[in-house]
């Protein structure tokens, strides 16, 4: 009985560890309000891309990117913020991470363009969790 718990806690231990091993990343899907670029560019610019720069640096995260779409009928949306972690624990941790960041970067809370607040000119539309299935790395 001893040795088929054994084996039984290793197979699950491997699963849990090559889990945790998998590239992660959050997807925000972002709309812009009544043609505001200017303002949510601003806003990405000097607020959500430093705080990435300084998570990088810290190692809290692999990689961030902001892509452009061009928004359809099926899928409104004109950006897409990708934030990339190493593994689902580092992921995990991302609110423990970047609280202290923000806190230190932007005390008095994001500058903003015009002095809109973000929610003028842009709308999260939803986010996602994704992990890397098939990779060239």
């Amino acid at each position: 009985m001893n040795r088929f718990l054994f084996i039984v806690l290793l197979l699950v231990s491997e699963e849990v560890f090559a889990q945790s091993d998998k590239p992660v990343a959050m997807y925000d899907f972002v709309k812009i309000k009544d043609g505001r670029i200017q303002e949510t560019l601003y806003y990405y610019e000097n607020n959500w891309k430093i705080y990435r720069d300084i998570a990088l640096q810290k190692n809290y995260i692999t990689g961030f990117r902001i892509v452009a779409c061009q928004p359809d009928t099926a899928l409104d949306f004109d950006l897409i913020l990708i934030t990339e972690y190493a593994d689902s624990s580092h992921f995990a941790k991302s609110e423990e991470y970047f609280g202290p960041i923000i806190k230190d970067v932007r005390p008095n809370g994001p500058i903003t363009l015009n002095e809109l607040k973000a929610d003028a000119f842009r709308s999260i539309l939803y986010s996602r969790r994704v992990e890397t299935v098939i990779s060239a790395d």
